[in-house]
């Protein structure tokens, strides 16, 4: 189970919580989420092709308070970065809604999460 934690603002901390462990990583700027996956860094590896399951934390419509958006990835890459000696996982998303990507994208663009394909569109 993987939970992304965002604020709606840009330039807020985002933690990224990766199966059962108590703590999560604080994403560097490069952290991505949109209509299509979730790219971010974790302290440990992740097997490609793996199944995993997510929430999502987004703020709910018309300022209600925070919805938990739930869909399943594949990681599709999954790799040490020698700097900060985290793994940098990329996971596109397979089961996501038009209603709950619409809502991923609106976020994500507000925050500047946006990927660079979804950035021209």
């Amino acid at each position: 189970m993987v939970s992304a934690k965002k604020s709606t603002r840009s330039q807020q901390p985002v933690t990224v919580v990766v199966g059962g462990q108590k703590t999560g990583v604080k994403q560097p700027e490069t952290f991505r989420v949109c209509p299509l996956g979730i790219q971010f860094y974790s302290k440990k590896s992740m097997p490609e092709f793996e199944l995993i399951e997510f929430r999502i934390e987004v703020p709910g419509k018309n300022g209600s308070g925070p919805e938990q958006v739930t869909c399943t990835g594949v990681v599709v890459h999954s790799r040490l970065d020698k700097e900060t000696q985290l793994y940098r996982v990329w996971i596109k998303f397979i089961d996501l809604p038009e209603s709950k990507r619409d809502r991923i994208h609106c976020v994500a663009k507000e925050s500047s999460f946006l990927c660079p394909y979804c950035e021209n569109f």
